[in-house]
């Protein structure tokens, strides 16, 4: 959906409309900007480009399984082919600039906060249906609250996934982990939690420098209708070099009623009988180091 803006809009409020909450599982609205302009001057030879250092840095082995975007014990060669979902693709969809689940469709920022939706971007809606065996039609929106002004704190998106998630048949028990490392200066401002049916409690960590640990959120009973409602009650504030762990523990057993089939081994997907271990993240970088060129 282009959106044809001329300029950078601030975005105060979003909401996502599903056309067809019986078959809409969940949506994320990506932005994708336009191509940036062709270099005026070449780089010269032997000078690299200087890159600020990215936010996070991603634990290694959580990427989803090349080739697989989900299903129940699924032999490797009749498993789907990769989807939007699969994080081995190109990065071709742009940050997050709003999404649905549900019991939670809507998001207002803080005052003095807001995320840009750049100029000339592309909106791409990526769907999550479930079926029902009838066929139906879906018109799904989203709408934006803009600020007047440029916001004082600018606010960005990330998620923290394990994608590698494999979950034995009947554990009503299993443990689930996911870290990322901190490197540059930045303020936490909400924490969107996501599973299916099988999540039974998940604890956020910050582990510092040295060795100190602090529980930034803790949840229990996480179940699709309110593992998305949870949100920071106050900003965080996170260093470089500071560490966030994250543990999620599975009820894959017959205790837990809401288990289509305990019996069954369960792998990342996108379908309410499969699992996520998802957690979006809104912060902001602190401006000294947005500006930082240094590539440290």
């Amino acid at each position: 959906m282009p959106t044809n803006f001329p300029e950078d809009r601030w975005v105060q409020a979003f909401e996502v409309r599903p056309g067809n909450r019986t078959v809409v599982h969940h949506v994320i609205v990506y932005m994708r900007p336009p191509a940036p302009p062709a270099r005026e001057q070449p780089e010269r030879a032997g000078e690299p480009r200087r890159r600020p250092a990215p936010v996070f840095t991603f634990a290694e082995g959580m990427d989803i399984p090349a080739g697989q975007t989900g299903g129940l014990s699924c032999p490797e060669d009749q498993r789907p082919v990769p989807g939007p979902n699969d994080r081995s693709r190109p990065p071709m969809l742009g940050p997050s600039i709003g999404a649905y689940v549900p019991g939670n469709s809507s998001r207002v920022y803080q005052p003095g906060t807001a995320a840009r939706l750049t100029a000339g971007s592309t909106l791409v809606f990526q769907m999550h249906y479930s079926t029902t065996g009838t066929p139906t039609t879906d018109r799904t929106s989203i709408g934006f609250v803009f600020t007047k002004e440029r916001p004082k704190t600018e606010l960005r998106s990330a998620a923290l996934i394990n994608g590698s998630l494999h979950i034995p048949a009947g554990d009503p028990d299993y443990r689930v982990d996911a870290e990322m490392t901190i490197n540059r200066d930045m303020t936490l401002w909400g924490m969107l939690p996501h599973t299916h049916v099988r999540g039974k409690r998940w604890t956020y960590e910050a582990e510092f420098p040295d060795g100190r640990k602090e529980t930034i959120l803790s949840a229990l009973q996480l179940r699709l209708r309110v593992a998305d409602r949870l949100r920071l009650q106050d900003s965080v504030e996170a260093s470089q070099r500071d560490k966030a762990p994250r543990h999620g523990v599975y009820d894959n057993s017959p205790a837990n009623k809401s288990n289509p089939d305990p019996t069954q081994e369960v792998w990342w997907g996108d379908q309410t009988w499969e699992e996520m271990m998802f957690t979006g993240l809104t912060f902001s970088v602190e401006p000294a180091q947005t500006a930082s060129t240094s590539g440290q």
